[in-house]
């Protein structure tokens, strides 16, 4: 026997004993004689776990039993079993095979190799969980100033009454700076003073607001104007003071609501397909063993995912599990909460700094659990004080209710109590709503006048039923019980079919059946046409009559910033005839509209834009609502600017640009277009990625060199070329070149005149080059030049 057989033969004989110790225990009874192999045995076996290749390793046998060594198991992800203690052998520790649950193996004595099972449950799970939101590096801000402007122009002419014309402004001024963004908004009406309209020319601020964000802890502070955050159970009310809360817009990707976790088991390495509502949603690979699944989209309402595991033997099991999860619900440990205090604001609008009561609010709510979530809030004024306690919890059935209960006391209407109950049900096919809320007359809270009783009690159900082809039902009941008035009910309903293609036909009626008399009813047709046209057509009934219209539009699109729109009908009795036509420029967005009935003929002018002055320049764009950046490609002008594929601005002649409609706190891609720039410009990249803050601008600039290329041919002091791997540098310009054969390099960015230097084992050299006149040879070849006092 060899020497390449015989480790061969050792590894047979101890497989044939673990393949049937019993029999070998038998035999060695009844035959007195010792065996001829040691009690120990280590047996390098190519190991496959599960039907997942593990590679090779070293096992050990002893006394007919096989042992790995521990960092097998680790790699192999199996659980050992803590009451099975390890033995050592030769400074290595070893654990049983034996031990682990359902452990079977089988050996290829041809190959020695060792397949080896274990249970499912033997396996450490594995966890694919939703990857944390990266909180992004904010690019630095560029202090800018802009101005918003809607400029609206009427002109109206009557049968028996005066012609009118009107001008109305909207404004908004901001300020934007590393410190935060100020805004000022005014609003202009009757600027031409026009007597007919009844009222003199009138400006008013609308609002000044002051934003600072801190993303990294996703907290918003607002001084001056802005509106209360409400809860389940208060009311939105304008205020003037601070405000301070958190704000999870900031970190994107950030998920608030708890999501469910989908569990399953994989006997073999596997693939995951996740089904929502028969919808497929996700395919994820699963190691062997217990698995966790919570890094799926985010979903919203209740309803079965179905998960298909299928192994690498194309074994199938399907494991379906129930969810339910909604917005409203915080995860756990969660907390969200604002706290506003300043003072009520008046007729928003109409008086510039109208301004009531002093008041302090600040409302709390947190996730305690996946399926509960409760809320507090407190508010007070001068006169009163209210508190409230909410919940918000996942229910049987895939519902989801809520309930919150109020508590006020004023000093002069005493106290009140409030208090609301609420049901919600978002499926497949059917939704579901109900919400119930009563007050006593007493009952106070900020934004409600202290003359106006609150109601006794409000009611509202909804129901929707969505089948499949695009028909839906929606029907929905509303009451409402003042205490100094009679209750009011309604009842509406709504039915849509899906007709020729993707055009739909929608019936709706609504009827009140108490607290008074009516009942008007529609019918809507909308047809998608080409070339993003849409026709449509309407008629409606009411107890004064019938109104009836069919109009035809086109909507800007890709091939076109021109918009229109025509409609020709009936309304109150009277022929009616619109048009009008929508321009989207690079500057601005342009409107004209004119309508035509018997007693009056009307003509609408309106423009709204913005500008940006940053950086010392001014700059014309649409109106300011996001982020937006000055790129710089200095000197060439011409050049496209956008995100992706996509064209936002074109650079002027000095090579600035602005690009408007970034996403704040998150990564834009600026992009230019590299087939514009002639062919002697170079640059290290076409794209750089910006994460601007809320509506402030950031500067991207594209380093260009210009110039022109040349092959220069180099030699020393003896004639001979430049070595290959020497460099050469234009004088006053970073970027190098290598040499190459023959001492010939590729120099670009060369102007007319030009100082070289050229480096070689510690040693430079300088020397001039001079570009002839341009001509249709791009890339002139210049020399020999000779390079003196560097040695070779």
């Amino acid at each position: 026997m060899n020497s390449r057989s015989l480790p061969m033969a050792i590894a047979l004989c101890a497989l044939i004993v673990l393949s049937n110790p019993q029999r070998h225990a038998s035999a060695a009874a009844a035959d007195p004689v010792p065996p001829p192999v040691a009690a120990v045995r280590m047996l390098p076996m190519e190991v496959t776990v599960n039907g997942l290749k593990s590679g090779a390793w070293l096992l050990m046998e002893k006394d007919g039993v096989l042992y790995a060594p521990l960092d097998a198991f680790e790699e192999w992800r199996v659980r050992l079993d803590p009451k099975a203690a390890p033995i050592e052998f030769k400074g290595q520790s070893y654990a049983s095979l034996a031990s682990i649950p359902g452990f079977r193996f089988k050996v290829d004595f041809s190959t020695l190799s060792l397949s080896i099972q274990f249970s499912p449950e033997a396996f450490a799970g594995s966890d694919l969980r939703r990857e944390q939101p990266i909180r992004l590096k904010v690019s630095p801000v560029l202090s800018s100033v802009f101005v918003n402007y809607d400029i609206n122009v009427a002109a109206n002419s009557y049968r028996n009454a005066a012609s009118t014309q009107d001008l109305g402004l909207i404004t908004e001024w901001g300020l934007s700076t590393g410190l935060g963004v100020l805004t000022v908004s005014h609003a202009g009406r009757n600027l031409l003073s026009n007597r007919a309209l009844g009222e003199s020319r009138q400006w008013s601020r609308l609002e000044t607001t002051f934003t600072r964000d801190f993303p990294e802890r996703n907290q918003t502070l607002r001084l001056g104007d802005s509106t209360t955050r409400p809860g389940l159970s208060g009311r939105n009310a304008y205020f003037g003071g601070i405000q301070f809360a958190t704000n999870f817009a900031l970190t994107p990707g950030f998920v608030r609501q708890p999501l469910p976790r989908l569990q399953g088991i994989s006997a073999a390495p596997s693939t995951v397909e996740l089904y929502v509502n028969d919808v497929l949603r996700q395919v994820s690979n699963v190691p062997t063993g217990p698995f966790t699944l919570d890094n799926f989209p985010v979903l919203s309402g209740g309803g079965e995912a179905r998960l298909v595991v299928r192994d690498i033997l194309g074994r199938e099991t399907v494991i379906s599990q129930s969810f339910l999860t909604s917005a409203q619900l915080l995860a756990p440990g969660l907390d969200d909460w604002s706290l506003e205090a300043g003072r009520i604001r008046d007729s928003l609008g109409i008086g510039s700094g109208r301004y009531g009561a002093r008041f302090a609010a600040l409302t709390w709510a947190r996730g305690l659990n996946d399926a509960l979530t409760v809320e507090l809030r407190g508010e007070a004024t001068g006169e009163f004080r209210q508190g409230s306690l909410g919940f918000v919890s996942a229910l049987p059935q895939y519902f989801l209710g809520h309930a919150a209960f109020a508590a006020s006391r004023h000093e002069r209407l005493g106290a009140g109590q409030s208090w609301l109950v609420g049901l919600e049900r978002q499926g497949l096919r059917n939704n579901l709503s109900l919400e119930i809320r009563g007050a006593s007359r007493g009952f106070r809270q900020l934004g409600l006048d202290d003359t106006t009783p609150a109601y006794r009690r409000q009611a509202a159900a909804n129901w929707t039923y969505a089948a499949e082809g695009g028909t839906s039902l929606g029907l929905g009941l509303a009451r409402i019980e003042a205490y100094d008035a009679q209750p009011v009910t309604t009842l509406s309903a709504n039915l849509t079919f899906r007709v020729l293609g993707q055009g739909n036909l929608a019936f709706n009626a609504t009827r009140a059946i108490s607290g008074g008399t009516g009942t008007s009813s529609g019918m809507t047709l909308t047809l998608p046409l080409e070339r993003q046209r849409i026709l449509s057509s309407s008629i409606s009934h009411r107890s004064g009559g019938t109104d009836a219209y069919a109009a035809l539009a086109q909507n800007p699109g890709p091939d076109s910033n021109l918009g229109w729109r025509m409609l020709a009908g009936e309304q109150q009795g009277s022929a009616r005839v619109e048009g009008g036509s929508y321009h989207q420029g690079r500057y601005a967005i342009s409107t004209a509209d004119v309508s035509l009935n018997r007693d009056q003929r009307a003509l609408r002018l309106g423009a709204k834009g913005g500008l940006v002055f940053t950086d010392g320049q001014l700059f014309a764009t649409r109106r300011v609502d996001d982020s937006f950046a000055l790129v710089e490609v200095a000197g060439y002008g011409g050049i496209g600017i956008g995100i992706g594929n996509t064209t936002l601005a074109r650079t002027d002649e000095k090579g600035t640009a602005l690009v408007p409609r970034l996403n704040a706190y998150q990564p834009n891609a600026i992009r230019l277009n590299p087939r514009e720039l002639p062919l002697s410009a170079e640059l290290d990249t076409i794209e750089q990625t910006v994460v601007p803050p809320w509506r402030s601008a950031v500067k991207v600039v594209f380093p260009v060199r210009s110039g022109r290329g040349a092959l220069v041919r180099i030699v020393f002091d003896d004639g001979q070329p430049a070595p290959a791997g020497s460099t050469v540098r234009i004088v006053g310009d970073k970027q190098e070149f290598f040499v190459a054969r023959r001492g010939e390099a590729f120099v670009t960015g060369l102007q007319s005149t030009n100082q070289l230097d050229l480096s070689w084992n510690g040693k430079t050299c300088r020397f001039a080059v001079d570009l002839p006149a341009a001509s249709e040879d791009e890339y002139p070849r210049i020399g020999p030049l000779a390079c003196k006092g560097v040695p070779r």
